[in-house]
């Protein structure tokens, strides 16, 4: 209900309540009071359409030129006359008495006319107190959301002059409860021709409707639609401009985004100046097809994207006469794009065609444009230069213009197709697709497979070949010449076809396999070239065992736990065998294969044939075979009994062979030797008393082929003596007796003393003695030994010798006094100072 209705319905509710009939003596006064009443409210409803249109508002006035806003509705900034009235209470207000409720707004007086920057928001009587003052209103801004011109729903931005007669011009707004939006429509020069295009109000009332223009009759151009309010709401925040351009029908072009690209690359082009909704054909004629493609191929010229509806060719007699593509206008523009694959290699035309209900239709062209269409690089990466026949290679490589690209070797002339994919036939399914990043990639192809021409050591031409240069029958792409290799989009590069070599390692520790116990081998190594490999061992007693073993794509080769329980101890041969670059053992009639050599080996372990006669067997066969390129590595080493032993004891700060006394607080570092295999193996070393007692225990499982081990022992807890060690890896044992002295003291010559005491011993009876019976002994050259080495030995447990302190020395063979036969410690020094006191008494006596 309108806000001046409701004030006139509750000024007659008042009435009617007054007409309670309490006394008939006041009827009369009542029934003309009503008159009165109902001569004013019909005079209300009789002025306010002409104040409404006077004052251009949608909204009613109370005919003083205001408009009349009740409690609760919403005005605008920019608004200006507005009576605030609330129609249940008639009571008015002013606009100051209206105070913003919260925020910046919070205590602010309403401004009339309502300022265009008012802060928006809630304004009430109480203002910012939440008890209901009698009356509010909301600030809004103004705004025009859509502002356009539409061709049968659609907004336009450009279209041909004869078909402007039906144009709408369309809004939507928020403010059409105050007022409505007026349009006015300029020429190119600026001239308002409002009244000239529009038929009618130019007044657009309600959001969401629209007036009628035409501008069928005017000049080509661009002509500018303005909205804004049609009465107080034409500040400039909500004044929106639309501009469309009417053109003559031959304006409509097209053009593509690039001059020149390359062959196989994709173009874009753009159908502009036409109508939105429209529909143009665009085609390519077959003359600017590339040779020999096929129907299915030029149907891929025009590709089915953005603005494209359909595409197709269009063929006559048998023959290709174009390719199309069927393009919708969207707003002013249609977008497509083509695939240069199937294009010719040189200047391409692109044609656009009229509007018409039934494309394609190339009755009258509109337009055209050209672009260079060039021939795209083609690139072979891989496979280049060294070529290890048998080995499998990746082609790979980058090809702009193809779809699909075929690979060929030439040797001499003639350039032959691989056998990609090796199903011994050449033909469509040796061919590589190019992807859509323009490379292309077939992994894991073997060439002596591939190609006769690769399997044979020599230089040679490698190439590939765009297929849509190819011949369509197989039998004539099988081989090209070089004139027709050189004729397609193609490249070349050169490849050296080599035999591979072979290298092979035995895991063996010491040279020796521990029998029973580790009698299984790890055998490892490269054969390039190779897919297999033969792993053979001969014993002395004839005893064989061979098996396979596959190389892997980087050409190594590697097999753990090779049983060899079966082979008897002693002397034992490895071997591993290739077939090398022709891929067959032998000279290639007998056709061996890794799988034949295999059995033969492992069949002599039931004959009677010696080591040697097998081993001369296997050679003849392969290796030493007329015509044979077979490649070998051999091996020795022994299956023994499992060995453990200790060789050397020494301070981990003078390092010496043999058994070595150390201090007490040294580290003590024990060396040894096993045949072993670490990975099945470890050794414990165990420091014991002379009673068996337990103090230290050190273990190791690492070790190299050579066997030796070593660990350290902490002394910092042990008390001077003897000890034992002993080695133990649960299948051998080894001890050996090492001293644990005060002190070593070092000869001139470096070499330890032993200790302190001046006893050069090797045995825990601290005597200079080469037996047992703590005697010094010698021999007739003044040497402190026991045997006639010159040494100053006791037993087998290491060399003690002393220096220039008083020891005894082992490398002169003299004593120096350090300790005589059967003589009393200290007892010359005391003679000396005897004499020495006798001396001073005589040479007093003299001077007397």
């Amino acid at each position: 209900m309108s806000r001046t209705k409701r004030l006139a319905y509750s000024d007659a509710d008042k009435n009617q309540t007054m007409t309670n009939d309490n006394t008939r003596k006041k009827a009369n006064a009542v029934f003309f009071s009503a008159l009165m009443v109902i001569s004013m409210v019909a005079v209300g409803f009789a002025a306010a359409p002409a104040a409404a249109a006077i004052n251009e508002e949608n909204r009613f006035t109370n005919g003083q030129d205001e408009v009349v806003v009740d409690t609760g509705e919403v005005v605008f900034q920019g608004e200006e006359n507005l009576n605030f009235t609330n129609f249940e209470t008639e009571e008015t207000y002013t606009a100051s008495e209206l105070e913003g409720t919260s925020g910046n707004r919070e205590g602010t007086p309403l401004q009339m006319p309502i300022p265009t920057d008012e802060e928006t928001g809630t304004y009430d009587v109480n203002g910012a107190d939440e008890d209901d003052g009698g009356f509010s209103v909301t600030v809004v801004e103004p705004r025009i959301t859509t502002s356009e011109v539409r061709l049968d729903e659609s907004d336009i931005s450009q279209i041909a002059t004869s078909r402007a007669d039906n144009l709408q011009v369309f809004a939507e707004f928020n403010f059409d409860e105050a007022e409505g939006v007026a349009v006015t429509v300029e020429d190119p020069s600026g001239s308002d021709i409002t009244g000239e295009v529009i038929d009618g109000t130019d007044v657009i009332s309600d959001s969401g409707t629209s007036v009628d223009l035409d501008l069928s009759t005017e000049d080509a151009g661009e002509y500018t639609v303005i909205f804004e309010g049609n009465n107080n709401l034409d500040q400039d925040d909500v004044i929106e401009e639309y501009t469309i351009t009417t053109t003559s029908q031959d304006s409509v072009s097209i053009e593509t985004a690039e001059d020149g690209v390359t062959q196989g690359d994709n173009v874009e082009y753009t159908v502009s100046g036409g109508t939105n909704g429209d529909v143009h054909t665009v085609t390519v004629d077959a003359n600017d097809f590339r040779d020999e493609i096929t129907s299915d191929d030029a149907e891929d010229i025009f590709r089915n994207v953005e603005d494209v509806v359909d595409t197709g060719v269009e063929e006559s007699d048998g023959s290709l006469d174009y390719a199309y593509a069927t393009v919708e206008i969207d707003g002013t523009t249609a977008v497509g794009s083509l695939n240069t694959a199937g294009l010719d290699d040189s200047t391409v035309d692109l044609n656009v065609y009229d509007v018409s209900d039934s494309p394609p239709d190339t009755s009258e062209l509109l337009d055209d444009t050209s672009f260079e269409v060039e021939e795209g690089e083609l690139t072979l990466d891989s496979p280049t230069g060294d070529y290890t026949i048998g080995s499998e290679v990746d082609i790979n490589g980058s090809a702009q213009s193809a779809d699909e690209v075929a690979i060929y070797a030439r040797d001499n002339n003639e350039w032959e197709l691989l056998d990609v994919n090796d199903d011994d036939a050449l033909d469509e399914n040796d061919f590589i697709s190019v992807d859509s990043d323009d490379s292309f990639e077939e992994e894991d192809v073997n060439l002596r497979e591939a190609s006769n021409i690769l399997a044979f050591e020599g230089n040679y031409g490698i190439g590939a070949v765009d297929v849509a240069d190819l011949p369509d029958d197989a039998e004539n792409f099988d081989t090209l010449s070089n004139s027709d290799f050189s004729s397609a989009s193609s490249t070349r590069e050169t490849i050296t076809a080599q035999s591979g070599d072979l290298t092979a390692n035995f895991a063996t520790v010491n040279g020796q396999i521990a029998d029973e116990v580790d009698d299984d081998i790890d055998v490892s190594g490269t054969a390039t070239g190779q897919d297999n490999v033969v792993v053979a061992f001969v014993g002395q007693r004839g005893d064989t065992y061979a098996q396979e073993i596959s190389v892997d794509d980087d050409s190594t080769f590697e097999e753990e736990d090779i049983p060899l329980g079966d082979i008897s101890q002693g002397p034992v041969t490895g071997h591993v065998l290739s077939p090398a670059r022709d891929g067959e053992f032998g000279d290639g009639d007998t056709k061996w294969n890794t799988e034949n050599i295999v059995n033969t080996i492992n069949d002599f372990s039931t004959s009677s044939s010696t080591g040697d006669q097998i081993r001369s067997s296997i050679l003849s066969n392969t290796v030493d075979e007329t015509a044979s390129d077979d490649l070998i590595v051999s091996t020795s080493f022994r299956i023994n009994d499992p060995t453990l032993s200790i060789n050397n004891v020494y301070p981990e700060s003078a390092e010496a062979d043999g058994l070595n006394p150390v201090a007490v607080g040294e580290t003590v570092v024990v060396e040894g030797d096993t045949n072993r295999q670490p990975d099945n193996a470890a050794i414990t070393v165990e420091l014991l008393t002379q009673d068996e007692n337990s103090l230290q225990t050190a273990s190791t499982d690492q070790w190299g082929s050579d066997g030796q081990f070593n660990v350290t022992m902490d002394t910092s807890d042990l008390e001077t003596g003897s000890y034992i060690i002993e080695a133990d890896d649960g299948e051998s044992t080894d001890r050996v007796n090492i001293e644990i002295v005060e002190e070593r003291q070092q000869a001139d010559n470096g070499t330890d003393t032993g200790d302190d005491t001046g006893d050069d011993t090797g045995d825990d009876t601290g005597d200079d003695t080469g037996d047992d019976t703590g005697d010094d002994t010698g021999d007739d050259t003044g040497d402190d030994t026991g045997d006639d080495t010159g040494d100053d030995t006791g037993d087998d447990t290491g060399d003690d010798t002393g220096d220039d302190t008083g020891d005894d020395t082992a490398d002169n063979g003299s004593s120096d006094g350090g300790s005589t036969d059967g003589s009393t410690p200290g007892f010359g020094a005391l003679v000396a100072l005897v004499a020495l006191i006798a001396a001073a008494l005589l040479a007093t006596r003299r001077n007397n």
